[in-house]
């Protein structure tokens, strides 16, 4: 759990309030199945809007956090980058691995009823392990370009660092890259998500050299201040009419990032506790929320007929808090043998 990663109390807990605000997002943009355009709200504004910093703001998270856990301390003569990937491996691909063969042959079977068919056969299942618009679990593509973008930006990084080179210069490099690498073929691949690491790897860079920089930045931005949020608000706002598709719409994106920065620490600095109770439960929010937004929406539109709206709010309600409620069982149970192997496959930390 972030809590155990640092003394830092106050910033941990900074960082913590992105992570949950983040999952709330993408709970609430994966909630407008039933809405009637015919394209599950995204022709809504609200829904654009959100969507111009959600994903954005979750791989700024990633990258902050993988800088701060390793690369923030004095002596990097201990990193290991063996551990480094097995961790994440254990993290992130065992869960995803896990949860692709539990949900496979049930959307298989249920592809009549589903927005897309999934072919029940070894090749259907390999493709559900590889490929964007195959995968059993639609958003688990984040989890394949968080694995690529940790394990790259890693590299850079450790190399840097163990070479004696100043860290900013990987950070530097990782950034120009990232900026160059959309206006290729490559970030049209399907495979693995590399499209995706490669359209979100911006983002990740920047939450790296926040990592690394938060003393002096916060010194100088006055993030806590609501002056300072409506400013960056008001930004993120005007950038988003100029420049929603064209080549400049990432600035909007950086914008928003900045907006929920300020948030999270307004949130801190003013002791908003409005969401600690789900500190800690984000991973697992991220991981069991869209089977309860297909069971509120698609599944229940099949029983009983019921205003869009209903739908909505039944799915960001079950898709937070029963994974949040499952994810607590697990701690209050950890000292079962059982509990353990199952917070292991889901690539939780539940340890006190």
């Amino acid at each position: 759990m972030l809590k155990n990663i640092s003394s830092n109390e106050r910033f941990v807990k900074f960082i913590a309030y992105m992570q949950v605000i983040g999952i709330i997002l993408v709970v609430f943009g994966h909630s407008f199945h039933e809405y009637p355009d015919g394209n599950h709200g995204t022709s809504m504004l609200i829904y654009r809007m959100m969507f111009s910093f959600r994903m954005p703001t979750f791989m700024f998270v990633s990258g902050f956090l993988m800088a701060f856990t390793t690369f923030l301390r004095n002596d990097v003569s201990n990193l290991s980058y063996k551990k480094f990937v097995k961790n994440k491996i254990k993290r992130l691909l065992i869960p995803y691995a896990v949860l692709t063969l539990v949900t496979f042959f049930p959307r298989a079977i249920m592809s009549p009823m589903a927005d897309d068919a999934i072919e029940m056969s070894w090749a259907g299942l390999v493709r559900g392990f590889l490929y964007i618009g195959y995968m059993p679990v639609p958003l688990f593509w984040f989890i394949q370009a968080s694995f690529l973008l940790l394990v790259f930006s890693f590299s850079i990084m450790y190399v840097t660092v163990r070479c004696g080179v100043n860290k900013y210069v990987g950070v530097c490099s990782l950034i120009v890259l990232f900026t160059m690498l959309p206006f290729f073929e490559i970030s049209n691949v399907a495979l693995f998500s590399i499209g995706y690491a490669v359209k979100y790897g911006l983002f990740f860079s920047c939450g790296i050299i926040y990592a690394i920089s938060f003393k002096k930045i916060d010194a100088v931005v006055p993030f806590h201040r609501l002056t300072f949020l409506m400013v960056s608000g008001a930004l993120w706002g005007i950038l988003f009419f100029l420049t929603e598709q064209t080549v400049l719409y990432p600035l909007c994106q950086l914008a928003g990032i900045v907006m929920v920065i300020s948030i999270a620490h307004i949130m801190e600095y003013r002791d908003i506790k409005v969401i600690d109770h789900l500190i800690g439960s984000n991973y697992m929010i991220f991981l069991l929320s869209w089977y309860f937004n297909v069971l509120t929406q698609q599944v229940l539109a099949h029983v009983i007929v019921l205003p869009w709206y209903i739908h909505t709010v039944l799915s960001i309600v079950f898709g937070i808090y029963i994974p949040y409620l499952f994810y607590r069982y697990l701690c209050a149970h950890q000292h079962l043998r059982g509990i353990r192997y199952v917070a292991c496959l889901l690539g939780q930390n539940i340890g006190r």
